[in-house]
């Protein structure tokens, strides 16, 4: 079987290491993967499929048919936004790929290389598409939303298989009408874990006194996030300290809010293994599809506090165990989660050793498998 994955960019998130991981996970069963991917913009942090082990391809070899095995190419004229001349080649680019690799299947990855994909190769065998979560509420203006809505639609009726990375993620957009309940499959998203390191060195590492209460937060800093949200729930909980882990345009503002007990980290492609070196980990997010760090603390046995919204509701009880904070309880049900854990250290320990237990239903072979299964029984 032979499969070309399309990604928007390969930006430091959850949609490249999950396309990473299964590239990994289809090779180990015989499937070739063509990974293809734009370019990230200036200020985004990156991860290098060719870092993580997916060789890379130079489109020519692609296109003259001399590429076996797979690989990672980039298609320079693909990225996020609306670029009418410069989409026209991406999709250009794109239909000269498929058409030398001959896939079997053509699954995107993210909202732009959605559209672009299916727009560029309805004739493929077998179209697929994941939902990582969706930007069509809470991102733009309701006019604008309302048009990628309908667009959404259209793109949905002619995609095979729509995948879902979280029962709420799939309930949204049923809701807001992209397709039937019923079309989703919901599947749990491949997250590709390293061997934890120690409490003891993990906090060596990260420059964290070994009695610190600590916790962090993990993700872009976009308002979709809603970082300012951990930083209150700093406020006023002393002798605690908060470090913020990622990068964006709201870094300005959250750092003007902040008090001296938050640290703004940055970006850290290895920081997955270091989780353990926290007290907890903070998703204060409006929404998400289904957050990975979720899944990371969980194998670093790390207690996971989130606002109870689509996505993190399922990672914390379902898919997974944690403290769920009504979202009306704002910052300061955060802060009152954070303060109990403190006092509770046994029931902390309890909590990150149920969450160990968890991470391993998120192993890439089980997405993988489950994928191939999928495809082949849509395949003529």
């Amino acid at each position: 079987m032979r499969v070309m994955r399309v990604l928007t960019r390969p930006n430091l998130g959850g949609p490249t290491r999950q396309a990473v991981a299964l590239w990994h996970a289809h090779r180990a069963m015989g499937v070739e993967t063509l990974l293809v991917t734009g370019r990230v913009h200036a200020g985004e942090s990156t991860l290098d499929p060719e870092g993580c082990g997916v060789p890379r391809l130079v489109p020519e070899a692609v296109r003259a048919g001399s590429v076996r095995g797979g690989g990672w190419v980039v298609v320079e004229d693909m990225g996020r936004g609306i670029h009418p001349l410069r989409d026209l080649r991406a999709r250009r680019q794109l239909q000269a790929l498929a058409a030398a690799w001959q896939p079997d299947v053509v699954h995107s990855h993210t909202s732009k290389a959605g559209a672009l994909v299916r727009t560029a190769l309805r004739s493929a065998p077998v179209l697929a598409h994941t939902y990582h979560g969706h930007v069509l509420a809470d991102y733009f203006h309701p006019v604008v939303a309302a048009g990628f809505r309908w667009l959404e639609r259209r793109w949905a009726q002619r995609t095979d298989l729509l995948v879902a990375v979280s029962p709420s993620c799939a309930d949204e957009l049923a809701a807001l009408g992209i397709a039937p309940r019923e079309r989703f499959e919901v599947a749990r998203p491949a997250v590709p874990l390293a061997p934890v390191v120690s409490r003891a060195d993990a906090r060596l590492a990260l420059g964290i006194g070994p009695s610190e209460f600590r916790v962090a937060a993990v993700g872009r800093l976009v308002p979709v996030k809603r970082m300012e949200w951990f930083v209150a729930a700093l406020e006023g909980l002393g002798g605690a300290h908060g470090d913020v882990w990622g990068s964006g345009p709201e870094e300005a503002r959250l750092r003007s809010t902040a008090g001296d007990n938050v640290s703004f980290r940055g970006t850290r492609p290895d920081l997955q293994p270091l989780l353990s070196a926290y007290d907890a980990v903070v998703l204060p997010s409006v929404r998400e599809g289904c957050p990975l760090v979720a899944v990371e603390a969980f194998a670093a046995g790390v207690p996971v506090v989130g606002c109870d919204v689509p996505g993190v509701r399922d990672v914390l009880t379902s898919w997974g165990v944690g403290v769920l904070v009504p979202e009306a309880e704002g910052p300061r049900g955060l802060r009152a989660a954070l303060d109990r854990l403190r006092r509770d250290p046994a029931g902390a320990s309890a909590l990150g050793a149920k969450g160990i237990a968890c991470a391993a239903e998120f192993a890439p072979g089980r997405l993988a498998q489950r994928l191939v299964e999928s495809y082949a029984s849509l395949l003529p």
